[in-house]
């Protein structure tokens, strides 16, 4: 399945002479309602424009084109069903044919249009032009609409795919325009901008233009396949599979709209058009890159949307020039210029890839999303409380009672004295000051000290035999001719 966004424009002339055939619903000369704008939204197996040119004034040609809008309505109801790779069927049944043809699904984007039409594609914050490659060589799709350019390439979300007149492409500057289709995410509003724009510069900008934005892309079920059908009713052999058509095709290859707005004609396309062409072993040259350029950052952030004169200069802006006077921004204004949309389309893409782990079910990926989001959900809180407990023996390290050591205080009290004494109490505790909680160090019976002071409030301040200092009681010491 496809979600996506299908507007078409016309303009007055082609309003008056195509009508376009937008899935089940029809807008032109012919349709039931002569608009000349239409925006389509939903989910589909098949997106389909096909447009018709007739004469409204021939009567037998209004009548052929009426019949194969019917054709090309009932064929989209069966690509509904069996999906794209029964294309070459269809055409061959319902004799299909048609001046302008988009179709997409999940898998691929076909376009068969006139060579005064561009393909654009807007992908990665960048605008490529998509080149014309070799039509296809196999069944009817060979000989179907020979005259037309034919575009195939894989889609992506996020995509916005414009098909329009190259020269209206080229009245503006390709970083405008980059910055324009990112910054406005609806193709109809960025096209009236553009379309208002050139009118105020007097250039004509009526133009029919098509586009196609991408908002989801599921992958069909092989079981839905028409083929998986016929094998379950035996109308195939089930030991052999048929590659589908969609297979054998080459896909475009991509320019950068930086590097020109230039259309490469594989080669020989002129000279086989009309009837099968052999696919060649290699690549028509030049090969224009694909989406691996490296781009340069532009020093224009807020450059206004500008055309381009005729002599190359640019009408409606002026270059940037470096103002030394000018005041420098902020840290704060650069981060109300950080645009977030690539973080945004990778978290989107990430989260969607988890919840389709398993592709064939979706109950079984929600599933394991689940059983993932629970696994983190764990370990972040076993990490929580690892940390919180190493927190809590820093704590209770810390929470142990001081012991001065040698050079616990760094001044020396004043002494009076000097007398020595033998400890007379059978352990002794030596504090900092009178009366105290501080220990300083422990003597037991027997021990020599040197008296430095008299008594003060029976305390007496003495030093030990290592140097230092501290208070005992008066009652607990021994003098030696006590002692004696």
């Amino acid at each position: 399945m496809i979600r996506s966004t299908l507007t078409a424009h016309l303009a007055e002339t082609d309003r008056s002479e195509l009508t376009l055939q937008l899935n089940d619903r029809d807008i032109g000369v012919l349709a039931t309602q002569e608009q000349r704008h239409y925006v389509m939204s939903g989910n589909r197996r098949v997106q389909l424009i096909a447009g018709l040119h007739t004469d409204p004034e021939d009567h037998a040609q209004v009548l052929s084109t009426r019949a194969m809008l019917r054709h090309w309505l009932v064929s989209f109801r069966e690509l509904q069903i069996n999906g794209l790779s029964r294309l070459p069927v269809i055409i061959e049944r319902n004799r299909l044919a048609a001046d302008f043809l988009l179709m997409m699904d999940s898998e691929i984007v076909l376009i068969w249009c006139q060579p005064q039409f561009g393909v654009y594609l807007h992908r990665g914050h960048h605008l490529y032009r998509q080149q014309p490659t070799y039509p296809p060589d196999q069944g009817t799709c060979a000989a179907f609409c020979p005259e037309l350019d034919f575009y195939a390439f894989r889609p992506h979300e996020g995509d916005d795919l414009l098909i329009i007149d190259p020269s209206f492409i080229d009245l503006f500057d390709p970083v405008d325009l980059e910055d324009l289709l990112a910054d406005i995410h609806q193709i109809n509003v960025a096209m009236t901008e553009l379309t208002r724009l050139a009118y105020s510069y007097g250039r004509d900008a009526d133009t029919t233009w098509f586009s196609a934005q991408i908002q989801r892309l599921d992958t069909d079920l092989e079981l839905l396949s028409a083929e998986s059908r016929e094998r379950v009713s035996g109308r195939r052999e089930t030991g052999r599979r048929k590659v589908s058509w969609i297979n054998h095709l080459q896909l475009s290859k991509v320019i950068p709209l930086l590097d020109g707005n230039v259309r490469i004609t594989p080669a020989g396309l002129d000279r086989y058009a009309g009837r099968s062409v052999a696919l060649p072993a290699k690549g028509y040259a030049p090969q224009p890159p694909e989406f691996k350029t490296v781009w340069r950052q532009s020093s224009e952030e807020n450059s206004r949307l500008s055309i381009k004169g005729r002599a190359g200069e640019q009408v409606g802006s002026k270059k940037h020039r470096p103002d030394p006077y000018e005041p420098q921004g902020g840290w704060m204004d650069r981060v109300k210029r950080w645009n977030t949309e690539g973080i945004r389309s990778r978290l989107f893409r990430f989260h969607r890839k988890l919840t389709h782990l398993v592709p064939a079910s979706r109950g079984l990926s929600l599933l394991a999303y689940v059983a993932v989001l629970m696994v983190v959900l764990v370990l972040l809180v076993s990490a929580f409380f690892a940390l919180k407990g190493g927190g809590k023996e820093e704590d209770t390290k810390k929470e142990h009672p001081k012991v001065t050591g040698q050079d616990s205080s760094p001044e020396t009290p004043k002494t009076e004295f000097e007398i020595d004494i033998i400890v007379k109490a059978s352990s002794l505790r030596v504090v900092s000051e009178p009366g105290g909680e501080e220990l300083v160090a422990s003597v037991t019976r027997g021990d020599h000290v040197t008296q430095l002071t008299g008594p003060r409030d029976g305390w007496i301040l003495i030093r030990l035999e290592d140097g230092r200092s501290g208070y005992v009681p008066e009652s607990l010491l021994l003098s030696p001719e006590e002692g004696d």
